[in-house]
């Protein structure tokens, strides 16, 4: 779901249309370039970071392979463990310290 957020906000973003376009003020282009990918890694840290923080904690065992999963698939992660640990209410799942 991030990924194809952040895929839907570049493809309507002009300024990088005009970039690829344009390409004869290059301080221009650098800087619009710089602030779209400070803005996508932003996005991308902030919605990640929660599902490899629950990922890694709830799987001590696997923590390498489960923050990766966290990280591809965070929104459905996050789901799936809040179904099972709140609407479930699956006894001794994830205890949260």
């Amino acid at each position: 779901m991030v990924l194809v957020t952040t895929g839907i906000l570049l493809s309507n973003n002009r300024k990088i249309i005009n970039n690829i376009l344009n390409y004869e003020n290059v301080s221009a282009t650098l800087n619009n370039n710089i602030y779209i990918l400070t803005f996508i890694s932003l996005i991308l840290f902030f919605t990640t970071l929660p599902a490899v923080l629950v990922a890694t904690h709830c799987n001590p065992d696997d923590r390498v392979l489960y923050g990766i999963i966290g990280v591809l698939f965070s929104d459905i992660y996050l789901i799936q463990w809040s179904i099972k640990k709140f609407i479930l209410k699956k006894t001794n799942y994830c205890k949260i310290k």
